[in-house]
């Protein structure tokens, strides 16, 4: 007598290390005299967030950078993953707007992965202008998360 065991896998169910992943690069800057800003590198593979912020321009040497990287709990990866379906950036999307007028910018590049399912979000404006976009509004609330998670 021959037995076949099949594995379906349940959600909710494995490693959470397999299930999500994340790359954002954010840039903020400034376009004025004293023109500056920050790239910060986000990479979330497993249970780890390696979490990289360098600054430019002015007054970028009074500034040390970051590189760290730190081990992440399961209630804080339930909670990125709450935050992402809750802020609906579990879909391809962009919202590009200038960035060249004098004021301060935005730009973000995320790259969600889980569940063998890819998701690209790319959004770019002034930061006068973002406030009222919900896909900024959404990686915003998905960056404060990790923020206080890196550097709690």
């Amino acid at each position: 007598m021959a037995m076949a065991v099949f594995v379906v896998p349940v959600q909710g169910v494995g490693t959470k290390a397999n299930r999500l992943s994340l790359v954002i690069t954010v840039i903020e800057g400034e376009h004025s005299r004293d023109s500056n800003s920050s790239t910060t590198s986000i990479t979330l593979t497993g249970n780890r967030i390696h979490y990289a912020k360098a600054y430019r321009g002015y007054r970028a040497g009074r500034r040390p950078a970051v590189d760290k990287n730190v081990d992440v709990p399961d209630r804080d990866l339930d909670r990125i993953q709450k935050l992402l379906v809750e802020n609906d950036l579990l879909r391809s999307r962009s919202s590009i707007s200038p960035t060249n007028q004098l004021g301060s910018y935005v730009e973000i590049d995320a790259t969600i992965t889980s569940r063998n399912q890819r998701w690209t979000l790319k959004f770019s404006g002034m930061r006068d202008k973002s406030e009222s976009d919900t896909l900024y509004a959404g990686l915003r609330s998905l960056l404060n998360e990790i923020e206080q998670i890196v550097n709690p």
